[in-house]
């Protein structure tokens, strides 16, 4: 559209684009490129706004315009503008508001004043083409904010506020982190809120909402708002500030607007415990707080503003730590909202997978970062949940009877926090609890560096994969198959041990499960929530590591074979275990766990020095360095069948090549 050069010939006029053409009424000034060799000529001269009977506004020249965008011409209109309400300020222009809160124009539309925008917008253009004031009109892409909840377009608008003066509060926020009183985790958020601290503007905090706090400021009847109020606590103490003031017959109200949510959650730490009242007990106690959990999305809004506002009125920090999760979004990735119909509801969640089982999934994650939620997620912890409450089943069905007072004096006599103790274990034994013993280290590493992610994960590893999979098969050739009370007493004291450890090390994260499993188990004192947390820098036995991992690369390999050569599950077959004299000697003591675990014939597992005399009609297996076995072929397959198999396979190799 034209905006006219006052004075000028009808070709002295300057084009101006705009999306709003309705907000050219709030037009307070034409600003122009000054290096601009199109419109330089026209700076401080005036210009004639469109629709307005004449009205002029001066021509400015300011390097903030930039000449490629749009017709390189700005028509500033600081009532509807952001970036314009700056330049005005700066420039010292006036303001001029043209619309009313429910969207129509005002008086100030002169001719068009109580039209709605939109309407007013296509009459505009139709009278700014009937007078040739129109260029052209074309399509444009761009961003407009609307409501979140209706989805109405936010119409900027200029009001009169109350703000708060930030630079000082967020100084001392800065120099708190600077200073190491306030550690941000992830470190990475750090340069975020350092970010956002540094370049912070003042704080708009009252809102035009029926709910929340009401501003603490009252006016005078028939005094002027900006000039004569009060600040008080309550009504009561805002009359009486007014009548030493104003006098005894002195009238007021109370500003009806609230306070931002933020401005009144910015409080919580303190507010909750008794302040202002620092005498009390609850802030004497909880105050400061040591960690603050939330998500990362709002370390602004709320955690810097906590900070801000806990050292300006205690002059502390209110806490030392605050951790960031990520936030939780469906299995593709997408924000939950109601409109995409991928909302997970908890409740719903809890109750087919289990609380244990969420929670699990949820501190799994890595801080900071998003967890896309998944029901493929969910159904693997559950099933974890699932293998935790077996396993203590497991014990429950293999530990002495709880009236059996003797065999449990013997059973919690063993201890495993010394070298000795640990030494004298059995292979599998040693293992079991070295491994736990290193867990107990990792995790607690873990949760004081606030890896609880890493902490979960190292949990879920040590319980399925060691103590699950392999220990608990293991034990049972000591308590169903060995004939011999101590060692049957010891596996049991192992599995008692290592259970409640891992209890102790899960309870954080899955505290419903882990407090009934360990409940159920015999002669438990207190609570599992109030047990002590397992002692770190216990005994290890690295030889049982690397020697039990050998056993385990050798039963691998066993099972291999019998899967590559579909052999029955439930038959038995010979072995020739061929291995170092050192080897041969803790093997043979754990005979029948390699026995039940590779599904051999205990009693035709050859252990020797040398390779058996059939080695050539033997499936060969390296286990490690100085570790082989050779599993007789005639015990898996028929030989002249399979021999016959590899024939015709050879056939066809031969032919295709």
């Amino acid at each position: 559209m034209k905006y006219r050069v006052a004075g000028g010939s009808r070709d002295d006029f300057m084009t101006i684009a705009t999306t709003r053409p309705e907000t050219l009424f709030g037009d307070v000034a034409i600003a122009v490129n000054p290096e601009d060799e199109r419109y330089a000529k026209y700076a401080g001269k005036l210009a004639i706004v469109p629709l307005t009977f004449g009205r002029h506004v001066p021509i400015i020249a300011d390097r903030y315009v930039d000449p490629e965008f749009g017709t390189g011409v700005l028509k500033i209109s600081p009532g509807h503008d952001q970036n314009d309400y700056h330049i005005a300020r700066k420039l010292g222009l006036p303001i001029l508001n043209v619309m009313n809160k429910d969207g129509t124009l005002n008086d100030v539309a002169g001719l068009y004043s109580g039209m709605d925008r939109f309407e007013a917008r296509e009459k505009l253009w139709s009278d700014l083409v009937e007078t040739n004031l129109a260029v052209k009109k074309e399509p444009y892409t761009l961003r407009v904010p609307r409501s979140q909840r209706g989805g109405e377009v936010i119409e900027p608008l200029i009001s009169k506020q109350w703000f708060v003066t930030m630079e000082p509060l967020a100084e001392r926020a800065l120099h708190a982190v600077e200073k190491g009183q306030l550690t941000i985790l992830p470190e990475r958020f750090e340069k975020i809120y350092n970010n956002w601290l540094t370049n912070i503007k003042d704080w708009c905090i009252s809102r035009q909402l029926w709910w929340g706090h009401r501003i603490p400021v009252w006016y005078i009847v028939g005094k002027k708002c900006e000039e004569d109020y009060v600040v008080a606590r309550n009504a009561e103490e805002a009359l009486a500030k007014a009548q030493e003031k104003y006098g005894k017959s002195v009238e007021i109200y109370q500003d009806p607007d609230v306070l931002d949510t933020w401005f009144s959650s910015a409080l919580w730490p303190f507010s909750t415990l008794g302040w202002p009242d620092v005498s009390r007990e609850d802030f004497k106690h909880f105050y400061p707080a040591t960690v603050l959990e939330t998500g990362h999305d709002i370390l602004f809004f709320w955690v810097a503003r906590m900070v801000m506002m806990g050292i300006e009125f205690t002059g502390t920090v209110p806490f030392s730590y605050v951790y960031l999760h990520g936030l939780i979004r469906d299995s593709e990735g997408r924000k939950m909202s109601k409109s995409l119909g991928n909302v997970i509801d908890p409740l719903d969640t809890m109750n087919e997978y289990g609380t244990d089982a969420l929670r699990f999934t949820l501190c799994m994650g890595t801080a900071g970062q998003d967890i896309n939620l998944s029901t493929e997620r969910l159904t693997s912890n559950k099933a974890f949940t699932n293998k935790l409450w077996n396993a203590g089943k497991f014990l429950l069905q293999n530990l002495p009877e709880r009236s059996d007072a003797t065999a449990w004096d013997l059973l919690l006599a063993n201890k495993f926090d010394t070298e000795a103790a640990l030494q004298q274990l059995p292979l599998p034994e040693g293992w079991v609890v070295t491994g736990l013993h290193e867990l107990i280290d990792k995790v607690s590493i873990s949760y004081e560096k606030f890896y609880f992610g890493d902490a979960a994960r190292e949990i879920y590893d040590f319980f399925w994969s060691h103590f699950a999979d392999w220990y608990i098969e293991s034990s049972k050739t000591r308590l169903y198959h060995s004939g011999d009370g101590s060692a049957t007493i010891t596996a049991q004291s192992v599995l008692l041990y290592v259970f409640e450890n891992i209890l102790k090390l899960l309870h954080p994260f899955m505290p419903f499960v882990t407090e009934e499993l360990w409940q159920a188990l015999p002669y438990r004192k207190d609570a599992l929530i109030v047990a002590p947390w397992p002692s770190t820098d216990l005994p290890k036995n690295l030889l049982s590591i690397k020697r039990f991992q050998n056993l385990q690369s050798l039963i691998r390999g066993i099972r291999n074979v019998r899967a590559e050569y579909s052999v029955e599950p439930a038959k038995r077959i010979s072995a020739s275990v061929v291995a170092t004299v050192d080897v041969l000697e803790y093997i043979s003591k754990e005979k029948q766990v390699l026995a039940l675990l590779s599904k051999l014939d205990a009693q035709n597992i050859n252990l020797t020095e040398s390779l058996p005399g059939d080695a050539n009609q033997c499936v060969h297996i390296v286990a490690d360095e100085g570790l082989e076995a050779y599993l007789p072929l005639a015990d898996m397959v028929d030989v002249s069948a399979e021999v016959e198999r590899l024939s015709k396979r050879l056939s066809k190799l031969q032919t295709d090549l």
